[in-house]
């Protein structure tokens, strides 16, 4: 008993200078309040769909995310904006738009390209019937701005992957990940639900990204983001990275109920309410 009010009253780091994040009742305090972060924040965009796909840049590969927890990992080959008329595949937050067995190219001297998975424009999932591209698959970039796969991979995608689905491109580590949740999660008065995309979510959106980047996230940023199933965005221009690295702790939230403090503390040292930031006082 005596071991659990000790735990209960005091809170140890094991490490000088490590930083705790603690939101506080005037009266009490709870050791489920306080949270430990050793990695930056993301902004978390919430699913109600069962899939997603994400294609990484850096690795040439692509993730086809299940709801249950299976990943399909396909290799791929995205825009080389060396080549000619070619442009780098863009990163951002995409649905797939259009299916269709076989799609013609005007720009490329009427290409045929295989179980064509549109999800940015002209931009999308096919295979060739020559097979020499097959050599850059998961290796490097070779398409002029789509993103390549095998015949077989792309027939197996091609009958699973509906319109609608959320597709996640970045280079290597994304500032905005997706989670899956459930519709009885989304708070009507604070969370957004997004069906189809336009300017004013986009904005609204990227706005979110830059208070992250700036700390700012439990200030600014209210509610959580939803997707919801069958998502409809055209023209895009969501934005998953940023040029600056995301600091590794956001400024506390001010509140009059709550007390939502970032402090640093060294080992064995009393987090009480005199070490508090004075920018964390309530009014």
């Amino acid at each position: 008993m005596l071991v659990c009010l000790l735990f209960a009253s005091r809170i140890f780091s094991y490490s000088k200078g490590s930083f705790v994040t603690s939101t506080r009742n005037f009266n009490e305090i709870k050791n489920d309040d306080v949270v430990f972060y050793f990695l930056p924040l993301k902004d978390t965009l919430y699913y109600l769909g069962d899939d997603y796909i994400e294609i990484s840049l850096q690795s040439q590969l692509a993730f086809h995310i299940t709801r249950i927890g299976k990943i399909d990992t396909v290799k791929i080959s995205s825009g080389n904006k060396l080549l000619n008329k070619a442009i780098e595949t863009p990163t951002g937050l995409y649905a797939v738009q259009n299916k269709a067995p076989i799609q013609i190219s005007r720009q490329f001297e009427n290409t045929e390209m295989l179980n064509w998975i549109g999800f940015n424009g002209n931009i999308g999932f096919h295979g060739l019937k020559k097979k020499g591209y097959y050599a850059h698959l998961g290796r490097r970039p070779s398409s002029h701005g789509c993103v390549r796969m095998s015949n077989e991979d792309g027939i197996r995608w091609y009958q699973k992957i509906k319109v609608g689905t959320p597709v996640l491109v970045y280079h290597s580590n994304p500032s905005r990940v997706i989670k899956f949740s459930n519709f009885n999660e989304f708070n009507p008065n604070v969370d957004v639900l997004i069906d189809t995309g336009n300017r004013r979510l986009y904005s609204l959106l990227n706005g979110r990204l830059s208070n992250l980047v700036k700390g700012e996230h439990f200030r600014k940023n209210r509610g959580k983001v939803f997707l919801s199933k069958g998502l409809r965005l055209f023209n895009s221009a969501i934005i998953v990275e940023t040029e600056k690295s995301l600091p590794l702790y956001q400024q506390p939230k001010l509140g009059r109920e709550l007390l939502f403090a970032t402090i640093p503390i060294s080992s064995f040292v009393y987090l009480d309410y005199k070490f508090i930031s004075d920018t964390c006082k309530v009014k």
